[in-house]
């Protein structure tokens, strides 16, 4: 929590030491005479500009929520930076306070670590928020932004939020705060993966029925296996068009598997990658898209190109599918060496379960050993016994989950899975038994 005051965990923007400069790059400074302050400047901006400048942070999930006079309030408080093609600004982590954006041009931001090796880069698109590791790691990264091509950023500062929102500043600062631990996890992670080398096996989660409780199984389950191999578990969330783990983890995702594939194809690797949102129980989450519209950029090839990339360094990748049969998810089905059915116990569900098992297993030739069926109990009294749904399903029921009232909503209210919140609570422990079973079945060490 920020209680309105902002110093302490933002950075400035300082000029790079000779021997940090490579031969293609210039150093200059961006000292405190261009920055320091975000109060109004000397010359008020255009209009056009003002309006491209409020563009650009309601593009961001951070600010996205704030009303038009809350926007233009902090667009006219923006300072721009100029950043020619070659040149480098390392991000230090004492003195002024900066939030950056990139508004034209081309940049990539790098997070290295003590020894300079670089950690994790990303190749933000105009418009994105350049996001940074928090200065509480002391010397542990260092974050330089370097210009591609000729560049402009934006940048706001302590003084402009507060300026500009006054107490609602403390909802911006909460979600920053969130982004900077979450770029900390994801340089974590990326450390974590480049020791592990190896293609991890596919899980897939679906439900022939919305409202069965897929995701929240899934993100816990997820999470659990996260407890023993943390940052080496990621969960892509391929229920489309709304895809709700990353809020059920309280995390704020900055990209997407389709965002990912707008941008040239050189940079595809970097920005995937850079779209995996990282939580602090060792889980990570990729969004498949962010907007209802984005779902038509999602086809077989994308899907198998993005599972090729993000499987090595991992331990094992669970893929949320939802309700879908798309062909994205269809390329995922065929390459799970874990299918894992979650059905409520209601007459309708069951009747899909068993149409979508009969493609599954007829059509698509899942082997019955793949197979893994959870059933998940909704409501307190079910009108339909295990013997039943078992009969229905012509499959036996692996794992059952006990009816836990509304603790999942409450958890994801208080900003925590559930098997944070309350480990002995029944979908934590029914998320336990289902990580245990995938992990049986993988030959995974739990």
């Amino acid at each position: 929590m920020w209680d309105g005051v902002l110093g302490g965990r933002w950075y400035i923007i300082g000029v790079l030491g000779a021997s940090e400069v490579r031969e293609n790059q210039v150093a200059r400074e961006v000292g405190a005479q261009q920055v320091e302050s975000g109060s109004r400047p000397g010359n008020e901006p255009s209009l056009s500009t003002l309006q491209q400048h409020a563009r650009i942070l309601a593009m961001s999930s951070v600010f996205a929520e704030l009303n038009d006079g809350e926007l233009r309030a902090l667009a006219r408080r923006m300072r721009t930076v100029p950043l020619a093609a070659g040149e480098t600004l390392r991000l230090g982590t004492h003195g002024g306070d900066l939030v950056i954006f990139l508004a034209s041009g081309a940049c990539e931001g790098a997070i290295l670590d003590a020894t300079g090796k670089v950690v994790l880069s990303r190749r933000p698109a105009p418009g994105d928020l350049l996001i940074l590791p928090v200065p509480r790691t002391g010397d542990r990264y260092v974050t330089s932004i370097h210009g591609l091509t000729d560049a402009t950023l934006l940048t706001l500062d302590r003084d402009g939020l507060l300026e500009a929102l006054g107490t609602d500043v403390e909802k911006i600062g909460t979600g920053l705060d969130k982004l900077w631990e979450q770029e900390l996890a994801a340089a974590d992670a990326a450390q974590a993966q480049e020791a592990w080398r190896a293609a991890a096996p596919l899980v897939a989660f679906f439900s022939a029925k919305g409202g069965s409780g897929v995701t929240t199984l899934a993100v816990n389950t997820a999470a659990s296996l996260a407890s023993r191999y943390p940052r080496q578990v990621l969960l892509i969330d391929l229920s489309e068009p709304f895809g709700h783990a990353a809020l059920f983890a309280d995390l704020i995702a900055t990209g997407s598997v389709a965002s990912a594939s707008k941008a040239p194809p050189a940079d595809f690797t970097k920005n995937l990658r850079g779209a995996i949102v990282n939580h602090r129980s060792g889980l990570g989450v990729l969004p498949a898209t962010l907007r209802p519209e984005e779902s038509d950029l999602l086809n077989a090839d994308l899907t198998s190109r993005t599972l090729d990339i993000v499987a090595p360094g991992q331990r094992v990748v669970l893929v949320d599918l939802g309700t879908s049969l798309a062909e994205a998810s269809l390329v995922v089905v065929e390459r799970a060496q874990c299918l894992v059915i979650v059905v409520p116990a209601e007459i309708a569900a069951m009747t899909d379960a068993r149409r979508a098992l009969a493609v599954f297993r007829d059509i698509m030739g899942v082997p019955d050993s793949r197979i893994e069926i959870v059933l998940n109990l909704r409501t307190p009294h079910s009108p339909l016994d295990r013997a039943a749904i078992e009969s229905v399903l012509g499959k036996q029921i692996s794992v059952t989950v006990g009816f836990d009232g509304s603790k999942p909503e409450e958890a994801t209210l208080a900003g925590a899975l559930v098997m944070q919140r309350d480990p002995s609570s029944l979908v934590a422990r029914g998320a336990a038994d289902i990580a245990r079973l995938i992990g049986a079945n993988l030959k995974l060490k739990l």
